[in-house]
C-alpha cells in the first residue's frame, strides 16, 4: 500500500499548508442549525459524489451553545443515519453531552471520531471502550495523548490557521516516536476507518 508522504490534517477550517491532506467533510455543525436544517441537510445529500472518499460532519451536541438543544438532537440522528446509509465516518463535535452521544452510539456501524478532544484520560477510555477514535489539536491533555493507542489517533489544526508539522512533531515526542512513523500511521488509521467502503 502507497501511503501519502504528505501529513494528514484530520480537521481543519483553514487553507491547508504545504504539505498537508485533509479527508473532506459535509454536515450540519450544532453552532449553526437554522430552523430549516432538514433542508440544508438535503442540499449536502443532492451534492454528494457517494463515490469519493468523505466524511459525515462535524455534528453532535452542544449544550453550551444557543441552539436548541431539540433541534440538535434531531440534527445529529439524521446525520447519524446519513453517516449509516453512506458508509462515511462521522466527526463528532461533543461539548456537556456524552451521555446523550454514547446513548446515540450504540447500535451504529461506522467510526465515529471525537475531533478537538482535551479531556482526561478517563473520558479518554470511557471513548476507546465504546469504538471511538479521537482526534487531537494543539490545545490537549498531555497524558490522554501519551496513552491513547496509536491505531485510534489522529492529528488536526481545527480552527488554528497554522501547519500542523509542529503538533506532529510535538506528539511524536511526547509519544517517543518519528515524525515519519507518525505520519504513516495516520494514514494507515484513514484506511482503516473507510475500509467498509473502499
Amino acid at each position: 500500500m502507497n501511503l501519502p508522504e504528505t501529513y494528514l490534517n484530520f480537521h481543519t477550517h483553514s487553507p491547508l499548508a504545504s504539505g498537508e491532506e485533509t479527508i473532506p467533510s459535509f454536515g450540519l455543525h450544532p453552532w449553526y442549525l437554522s430552523d430549516r436544517w432538514q433542508e440544508e441537510l438535503d442540499e449536502i445529500v443532492q451534492n454528494r459524489d457517494c463515490s469519493a472518499r468523505f466524511l459525515i460532519g462535524e455534528c453532535g451536541l452542544d449544550r453550551v451553545c444557543t441552539t436548541p438543544y431539540d433541534r440538535q438532537l434531531s440534527a445529529f440522528e439524521a446525520q447519524i443515519a446519513l453517516s449509516e446509509q453512506w458508509q462515511r465516518p462521522l466527526v463528532l463535535h461533543c461539548v456537556r453531552a456524552l451521555d446523550d452521544v454514547l446513548r446515540l452510539k450504540r447500535g451504529t456501524h461506522q467510526p465515529w471520531i471525537y475531533h478537538g478532544f482535551r479531556g482526561k484520560p478517563q473520558q479518554l477510555e470511557q471513548l476507546l471502550a465504546h469504538g471511538f477514535y479521537v482526534s487531537f489539536g494543539f490545545q490537549h491533555h498531555a497524558e490522554s495523548l501519551r496513552i491513547c493507542p496509536a491505531e485510534r489517533l489522529f492529528l488536526e489544526t481545527d480552527d488554528r490557521p497554522e501547519p500542523i508539522a509542529p503538533l506532529y512533531e510535538q506528539v511524536a515526542h511526547q509519544r517517543k516516536t518519528t515524525t515519519a512513523a507518525l505520519r504513516e500511521q495516520l494514514w494507515h488509521n484513514v484506511e482503516r476507518i473507510f475500509q467498509s467502503v473502499f
